[in-house]
């Protein structure tokens, strides 16, 4: 649980830094940065879903719930990626 909290602190301050990135080289390096460090959260997902199934009814809901938020999170994160929809 705490790595996972960690993780998603890292994730975050990752997404802030790219956010507020001056010129395109830096934003793209800190992309393939960013990609790597989703990638380390959904291998940490991935692994949690396993252990998830042993514990107490209320660890699995907490559980559940960090993923979900990590989930969020990482979503948002890609959307912010991208280029803004052109307007209809």
């Amino acid at each position: 649980m705490a790595a996972m909290d960690q993780h998603m602190k890292s994730m975050q301050a990752m997404h802030e830094k790219m956010m507020s990135a001056q010129t395109p080289e830096a934003r793209q390096a800190l992309m393939a940065e960013h990609m790597k460090t989703m990638q380390e959260g959904m291998t940490m997902m991935k692994q949690m879903g396993g252990n998830g199934m042993k514990g107490d009814m209320a660890g699995r809901q907490q559980m559940m719930e960090k993923r979900m938020d990590m989930m969020e999170s990482m979503m948002q994160m890609m959307m912010d990626r991208m280029p803004p929809a052109p307007a209809n």
